[in-house]
């Protein structure tokens, strides 16, 4: 067992400059000599300075400099890791100088001023390869999330296996963090406000799990095939025959030579499995091992001959020098802010929406201008005439994707059209989170593309990419392979809870709700305090409780933090045009508790106050609160900030979220207020679509088919999955209120 009594962490800030000046080693030995002090010690400074320059080390460049616009001090940071600190620091000064965009960069910046270049030395007695490989690694997924940092270089992820003191990695990351964060508590805040951030959750720094590596790996050694045996990047076309929807054939290696044929990678699972974490990781090793449009540097650490060979691909990596074009793509306007932060902070993309974009803004690049009924060109491409194409397409949340055309999109089915743009695509999809009639496909062809998983992969659990299964739907063919996750990470909480919310979400049954208990570590201590589950008789108490969760300043991950109450879509709300029944103008989620104790849609017919600002849950029998999107960020008029996700604004604890602003995030705490949508009756969940204002959900498809009960039992599901650590219910149907209060006083709570 490993002392549970750890060394402190070593740290010297000292100017970016050659470490064997003597004016750097007075800088050194003055830090040293301090610590000493502090720690009560006296004659260690010998044994420090072993241990800075003689031990594995993680080293800490930046550059800071104040934004000629918004008036804000950035960062510019390298993170990286070494056995000899003074040998690197020399070469990234020297050659690194001289041959990398990015230490190019900083070097000028030091020529032009020598002060503003700084770099942190962390050393610690148990520092090894791994330990120190593991905090270069999560040094940079904390400093992705640093608001401060505009600009984050290095050319890996490093997060190791399992090794001798892998166990006190975690102690040891959290102690150096916050020694930084005494020192600059801007460029390294709070763990907190770290972990809340949207840029945390879907950073490709995590830990993979096993399964997550080993679908990962797989998909990587099916592009090394592909894009090898296709020829130069961006090169390559489409194969069309047939008009029903089908499953052909196996499709084997001689297939794979013989023809340009599209291959889908579906990557599925359940909410909360991880794979919008497995797809970020995949994008950036795409990003940086293969590189993006020549955006990444030739002389990059990490080089294609290392990847491939890891991969068994060793004869491929003369091959791959060329620059092969990828692109990530996700029909959500609040995730893609989030991609085009992390890509941009991370030198993927010089600006937002070159690589990150919205699946029609891909489609239009990749087409022929569109051509009006007079013959001029319009500013949008012809979905029916590609123009090129990628060698790699992620997709995020694909089952957002439309299957047919709107005022925005003028083609039949998204999918289909990226398909025709794209050697590969790989796609997330959850058919359990469409939530629209226009996202719906139609029976036959979802059936023809997920039966391609049970043939392909017979209900393996091995995560591996199986055998492709040429699929023709409609005269597009394609070749589709499967890969499914599914470890829940999003809900930390024990298996009879996490099934208990999957059966509630999924509209089949609200048995007696599960009493979760603190997980121990081995030596006792808490590793996961208790989900929790609350049911409320009244939704200002709801919100009060979120927001009690949300104000709390406990640090690490006991589960306060980043919390939001939000709604089934059974209020009114019509984005971009103010509410004319609402004495605010705003549209409000709005309820009153009657003469008879009962809570009721919509505000007494006397009540003309709308929201107020200054006490809204002031009144215990009144509830309103607006909308998303409908308040303003305190000191900045013009309102929701565009390049912050919804949540992580703190003005929004006042609003109620939806699906809209929501799905795809993780909130510390859920609160979810269940409007008359959804009832119970008669012993279980329905789903009433003429209480919902949700046009998007319960409008027919074709003026025939109604998806309205299917994609309100997905909201449903959306909603309830949101909460890592709790999840707090109130509902607008009485019965489904009683029902929820029995099972939630089944276990004596």
């Amino acid at each position: 067992m490993v002392d549970s009594v750890l060394p402190l962490p070593i740290i010297v800030r000292i100017p970016y400059a050659d470490i064997n000046s003597e004016r750097i080693q007075s800088s050194i030995h003055s830090q040293l000599c301090s610590a000493d002090l502090e720690n009560g010690n006296s004659g260690l400074e010998h044994v420090m300075l072993h241990l800075l320059f003689g031990y594995p080390t993680v080293y800490i460049v930046y550059a800071r400099q104040r934004n000629k616009h918004s008036g804000r001090i950035e960062y510019t940071v390298y993170v990286g890791e070494t056995n000899n600190i003074r040998s690197r620091t020399m070469q990234h000064l020297r050659s690194d100088a001289a041959n990398r965009e990015d230490w190019r960069s900083l070097s000028e910046q030091l020529k032009s001023d020598p002060d503003s270049v700084w770099q942190y030395i962390i050393g610690n007695a148990h520092f090894n390869k791994s330990l120190t490989l593991d905090v270069e690694n999560k040094m940079m997924h904390f400093l992705l999330s640093s608001e401060a940092v505009k600009t984050l270089n290095n050319r890996r992820t490093n997060a190791q296996g399992d090794y001798y003191t892998q166990v006190e990695f975690d102690r040891i990351f959290s102690q150096i963090w916050l020694d930084l964060h005494r020192q600059d508590p801007d460029l390294f805040p709070s763990e907190q406000i770290i972990r809340d951030s949207a840029l945390f959750k879907a950073s490709p720094f995590h830990q993979l799990s096993d399964e997550q590596v080993a679908a990962e790996d797989s998909i990587l050694s099916v592009l090394v095939k592909i894009l090898h045996e296709e020829g130069k990047p961006g090169e390559g076309g489409l194969q069309n025959d047939g008009q029903q929807a089908s499953v052909d054939k196996n499709v084997s290696d001689s297939d794979l030579q013989n023809g340009p044929t599209p291959r889908l990678i579906f990557v599925q699972g359940a909410a909360g499995t991880g794979k919008t974490v497995l797809l970020s990781h995949l994008f950036y090793r795409l990003s940086t091992e293969l590189g993006i449009q020549g955006l990444i540097d030739e002389s990059r650490e990490d080089s294609w001959e290392d990847f491939s060979a890891c991969l068994g691909e060793r004869s491929t990596a003369s091959m791959l020098r060329n620059r092969y074009k990828s692109y990530i793509l996700v029909n959500h306007k609040q995730q893609e802010k989030v991609y085009n932060q992390i890509a941009t902070k991370l030198g993927l993309q010089k600006q937002s929406n070159e690589v990150v974009m919205l699946p029609t803004q891909f489609i239009n690049r990749f087409s022929d201008q569109k051509i009006d009924k007079n013959g001029k060109p319009m500013h949008r491409g012809d979905p029916d005439k590609p123009r090129g194409k990628a060698d790699v397409v992620l997709i995020d949340e694909a089952h957002l994707l439309l299957t047919q055309g709107n005022q925005g999109y003028s083609g039949d089915n998204m999918l289909f059209d990226i398909l025709k743009r794209a050697k590969v695509v790989i796609a997330v999809f959850d058919p359990n989170q469409i939530l629209q009639s226009a996202q719906r496909w139609p029976k036959n062809e979802l059936d023809t593309l997920l039966s391609t998983r049970n043939e392909c992969c017979g209900g393996s659990e091995n995560n591996a990419l199986q055998t492709f299964k040429r699929v023709n739907i409609e005269g597009n063919t394609f070749d589709v392979g499967h890969i499914n996750l599914h470890r829940q990470f999003r809900i930390a909480a024990g298996e009879p809870v996490i099934e208990w919310v999957e059966k509630f979400a999924g509209g089949v049954d609200i048995g007696p709700i599960p009493q979760d208990v603190d997980e121990l570590d081995s030596n006792g201590a808490v590793k996961r305090k208790a989900y929790e589950i609350k049911v409320f008789d009244s939704p200002v108490d709801l919100f009060n409780a979120i927001r009690e969760k949300s104000q709390m300043k406990a640090g690490g991950q006991d589960g306060h933090g980043l919390s939001r109450v939000v709604a089934t879509y059974d209020w009114a709300y019509k984005g971009g045009k103010p509410n004319p029944d609402s004495p605010d103008g705003r549209w409000n989620v709005e309820m009153h508790r009657n003469s008879d104790g009962i809570w009721v849609m919509g505000l007494e017919s006397a009540d003309n106050r709308g929201y107020i600002a200054d006490d809204p849950d002031g009144d215990p029998n009144r509830f309103c609160h607006p909308w998303n999107y409908q308040l303003s960020n305190a000191g900045n008029n013009a309102g929701l900030r565009n390049d912050v996700a919804w949540a992580e604004q703190a003005h929004t604890i006042d609003e109620v979220g939806s699906t809209f602003t929501i799905q795809g995030f993780d909130l510390n705490y859920v609160g979810v207020i269940l409007g008359p949508s959804v009832k119970y009756r008669d012993g279980r969940i329905v789903f009433d679509g003429s209480a919902s204002k949700n046009d998007q959900a319960t409008q027919k498809r074709g003026s025939t088919i109604d998806y309205s009960e299917a994609n309100l039992r997905n909201e449903l599901n959306v909603l309830l999955k949101r909460g890592v650590h709790g999840l707090y219910l109130f509902a607008v149907d009485p019965q489904l209120r009683e029902r929820l209060f029995e099972a939630s006083q089944s276990n004596g709570r």
